[in-house]
């Protein structure tokens, strides 16, 4: 009805949480693979946000592994897909569509050193991105090796009640053995450093969803 109250979000931030059941069926398969790809390729690939760690190139979902397949195609798809599902829920003619496909454009690893951390940057090429934490070590916390994300719009300093749900900053996401966190690709984000005695060692992820027709991904809508 036109003289009806109602409330309209706009331009909300999803970010998705799911865990993978066989994270412990696949991890030391993953850890023998990454060993071997530092062997092969010593000296890694460097970044102007990168400090005491060593990352892999940007080409995993290439890679002929078993257990990154099983990550990939069986975990890390149905996840994107899923929070795809959930941003555009609103537009039913599209999120209900089961034919969707994921396009890998980057995916990587990063095993961190003592004290290594990455500055807040963004992900371009892609609509959304993931990490994925292979291992951690017990004593990981939210401010010792975990992820966070910043407020991507600007603050204009208010404190009162009506503004109280928008005077965070930034928000720390607790690191998990197996847990996966996706967001959107324009989200600034970092991990804190980490101090810990066991390697820390993630996956990540950039991602396009499409909707599919005739096998091939519709590049616009």
């Amino acid at each position: 009805m036109i003289n009806q109250d109602h409330f309209t979000y706009l331009w909300p931030t999803l970010f998705g949480s799911f865990y993978n059941s066989d994270h412990f069926i696949i991890k030391n398969e993953l850890i023998k693979y990454i060993e071997e790809y530092k062997k092969n390729n010593p000296k890694g690939r460097r970044s102007g946000e990168n400090y005491k760690l060593y990352e892999s190139n940007y080409d995993l979902h290439f890679q002929k592994n078993e257990a990154l397949n099983n990550l990939f195609k069986n975990f890390m798809v149905k996840c994107f897909c899923e929070t795809a599902k959930e941003a555009n829920k609103k537009y039913s003619n599209l999120a209900g569509k089961s034919d969707l496909g994921v396009t890998f454009t980057d995916s990587w690893f990063i095993h961190y050193e003592k004290g290594g951390f990455v500055v807040p940057h963004s992900h371009g090429q892609c609509s959304w991105c993931c990490v994925y934490y292979l291992q951690i070590g017990k004593d990981s916390s939210k401010k010792n090796g975990g992820t966070y994300f910043q407020k991507p719009t600007q603050s204009r300093g208010t404190s009162d009640f009506g503004s109280y749900y928008n005077k965070f900053l930034h928000m720390d996401f607790e690191p998990v053995e197996g847990k996966m966190y996706i967001w959107p690709n324009h989200i600034m984000h970092g991990s804190y450093p980490y101090d810990g005695n066991e390697d820390r060692i993630i996956i990540s992820a950039n991602a396009q969803v499409s909707i599919m027709r005739d096998g091939k991904p519709l590049k616009t809508l």
